[in-house]
């Protein structure tokens, strides 16, 4: 399995990746309809209404925000405006910061998640920032173990951070998915690099639409340096302002995925799946049984987790999916549990 798989496939049901089950918010498709025309003219390269509307979302000046091709595009330029010559990553969590430092010719060291300890941040983590790092990288809830720190944990990472002069970065990604609210206004207030994206919470992975909230001029200004101009395309704009114009949407989500986490979680533990804390659309599972191959038996794709710093072949991540796609998902796998 490559290094850097990410989820996906052509199966009859994907549980690799972790979209939104609700699908774009209907606003969105009718101005992705409407925009059709704009496509002849170049797209704003300020995002400026796009960033207005964020900025009424998250609760902070749209000069703070700058929006980029998906979250992925602003981790790599936030590296490269950065120039860090160390730094240090979650082990297990996303690859792409490891593929953006590695690009970037920087130093990696890992901080093993335990899982004796549901992967969950150790206590000595706020020490081990003391290692002479110039960006460190969190993911909350983390990709692909599911757990999620608190506000407050977050708050005393990025203050202690800022005392040693470490860049911290936070990928909240999944954030939105969560019931525990983290306000990452405050944690960019605090001196933190925020990365959101639209692609999971609102459904629009093709569109390619991310955002980073940061009060740090200097930095802003060089990550914007970074990237290519016209780096938001006119339709991913559009979809995006209309998407936050839907003021219940994530709470729709949010009530939805965890009423069907429940529900899978308490199959999978019935069928003797290990299951690990999650706070966002996926879950993390272990098994002696190859839950992709029973699981593909049926068409239905699960995201091998062997290729993630720290996990093996033992491990799976399911995405929380619509209550009649996680039936589907639970009856193949109790079939092929029971005939193994």
């Amino acid at each position: 399995m490559d290094k850097y798989e990410h989820g996906g496939t052509d199966a009859r049901i994907d549980f690799s990746a972790n979209i939104n089950p609700l699908g774009m918010p209907e606003g969105a498709y009718k101005a992705l309809s409407g925009a059709i025309r704009s496509c002849g003219t170049y797209p704003d390269p300020e995002c400026t209404v796009l960033r207005e509307k964020i900025g009424q979302r998250e609760n902070i000046q749209p000069e703070h925000i700058i929006c980029g091709n998906g979250a992925a595009d602003l981790i790599f330029r936030t590296v490269f405006a950065a120039k860090p010559k160390k730094a240090l990553l979650l082990a297990p969590t996303f690859s792409e910061y490891e593929k953006a430092l590695s690009a970037a010719g920087c130093e990696i060291n890992f901080y093993a998640l335990k899982e004796e300890n549901d992967f969950a941040l150790g206590d000595d983590y706020i020490n081990v920032l003391e290692g002479g790092y110039d960006i460190v990288f969190l993911c909350s809830p983390n990709n692909p173990t599911g757990g999620e720190l608190s506000e407050q944990c977050l708050l005393e990472i990025v203050t202690r951070c800022k005392r040693l002069g470490i860049l911290p970065v936070i990928d909240m990604s999944f954030a939105d998915f969560s019931e525990n609210a983290v306000s990452a206004n405050v944690l960019a207030e605090a001196g933190a690099a925020v990365i959101k994206a639209f692609t999971k919470i609102y459904a629009m992975p093709a569109l390619r639409l991310g955002y980073m909230l940061c009060c740090d001029e200097d930095l802003l200004g060089k990550v914007s340096l970074a990237g290519q101009s016209w780096s938001v395309n006119s339709l991913a704009q559009a979809a995006g302002a209309a998407a936050l114009d839907d003021s219940d949407f994530i709470g729709r989500t949010v009530e939805y995925i965890s009423r069907e986490r429940r529900f899978l979680t308490e199959k999978f533990g019935a069928m003797g799946i290990k299951t690990y804390p999650a706070a966002a659309n996926f879950i993390l599972l272990k098994s002696e049984h190859d839950l992709a191959d029973i699981a593909m038996e049926s068409g239905i794709a699960l995201r091998r987790c062997e290729n993630f710093c720290g996990l093996d072949g033992s491990f799976f991540r399911t995405a929380v999916r619509s209550h009649e796609d996680n039936i589907e998902l639970v009856m193949a796998l109790e079939r092929g549990l029971l005939n193994g």
